[in-house]
């Protein structure tokens, strides 16, 4: 016979697996998929997965403006005016923040020249 109790305070929630769906995201009319994973084969030894974010740097990806999207974790660009003395872009005055660590660069350089805007 069963004789403990559920105590919602003291529950653990489950582990997540890497490759499991963390949440989707929707960025100035985008969608991006959070899976778990890893960003270096290392961590696999030492810590559980985590939510992994589009590296926007290899990929850039644009709203439909061509704002740039950017991740506030990313290291900045050339064009970072730092607002608080970090080293990321969701230090930079530029940096408009959206869902999760997602935003947009506002910086006009960093604007892509979109087909609406040359016709």
């Amino acid at each position: 016979m069963f004789t403990g109790t559920f105590d919602p305070n003291t529950a653990q929630p489950p582990v997540p697996k890497e490759g499991d769906l963390y949440k989707k995201v929707t960025v100035s009319g985008k969608v991006f998929e959070l899976y778990y994973g890893y960003y270096e084969e290392f961590e696999r030894d030492s810590i559980d997965p985590m939510p992994i974010y589009p590296d926007f740097i290899q990929n850039p990806e644009y709203g439909e403006d061509g704002t740039p999207i950017v991740t506030g974790m990313q290291d900045p660009c050339k064009h970072y005016y730092g607002k608080s003395g970090g080293d990321s872009c969701v230090d930079c005055a530029y940096f408009k923040s959206s869902e999760e660590l997602f935003g947009l660069c506002t910086c006009q350089k960093n604007k892509k020249e979109t087909s609406e805007a040359t016709d």
